[in-house]
């Protein structure tokens, strides 16, 4: 039987992603199959995203703390629009 792939892989986090490029550097036919969020829900709506939306809500404090360093900070609100790419 003939297959048109040295290796099939299911799921594209970053296990999937990291087992294709091996694989292919050391010349494999590589198919990755992927429903929803290539490099993983970590990636896209777990980790990564949660650390940066706690980092933003932490810096107001870290600039309201700066203020006895005589640093020299303006505090507001910045809007940054739509990031999302949603309609």
């Amino acid at each position: 039987m003939s297959y048109d792939f040295d290796l099939f892989v299911i799921g594209g986090g970053s296990g999937g992603v990291r087992c294709a490029r091996i694989a292919a550097g050391h010349g494999a036919k590589v198919a990755v199959a992927e429903e929803r969020f290539w490099g993983g829900t970590c990636v896209n709506i777990g980790c990564v995203p949660k650390k940066l939306l706690v980092m933003a809500a932490e810096y107001a404090g870290a600039v309201h703390e700066s203020r006895g360093l005589k640093v020299a900070a303006l505090a507001g609100i910045q809007y940054w629009g739509d990031t999302t790419g949603r309609p």
